[in-house]
Formats: structure tokens, sequence, C-alpha cells
């Protein structure tokens, strides 16, 4: 079994490839909106590339993607309550 590499030095269209459904498919289930699913996608992978995270397992770098979707997710939700409270 080849030993995988689990640095930001991976080929970055293997690490999308490889969690692009399912970052995509979270954020749809959690906000339900295709369009704010393609912001948090963006904003997922951008957070990948920008930090450069290292990982301990495949797991924990399959981990890291769930919680910074989630995240994300949250994140819109409490923006758009403080844009909706703003308007009041």
């Amino acid at each position: 079994m080849k030993k995988q590499s689990l640095s930001m030095d991976d080929c970055l269209e293997d690490v999308i490839t490889e969690y692009s459904t399912m970052v995509y498919r979270l954020a749809v289930s959690q906000v339900r909106n295709k369009n704010d699913a393609d912001d948090i996608f963006q904003e997922v992978f951008f957070r990948y590339i920008r930090r450069k995270p290292r990982f301990e397992s495949e797991e924990h770098r399959r981990s890291w993607f769930i919680r910074v979707t989630l995240n994300c997710c949250r994140n819109m939700f409490y923006s758009a309550w403080i844009s909706l409270l703003d308007l009041l």
C-alpha cells in the first residue's frame, strides 16, 4: 500500500477531487440552498489552501473538512441573522 503524504504538499487537485462531493453535499444539507452551498464550498477549499493544515491521518483530514464545512454553514446563518436584525 502506498504511503500518503498528509501535508499541504499533496496535489490540490487530488484533495479537491476526493472531498468535493462530501463538502458540497454536507453544505447543501445544512443550508438547503445551492447558491449558498456553492459559496460555502469555495470558502472551505479557500481555507484549506490558505491555512495549509497538516494532518495526522486521512481520517483527520476528513474530519477537518467536515468541521470547517459545518462552521462555514453556521457562520452563514449567523451573518444572515445579523443582517436581518440590522434591517429592523
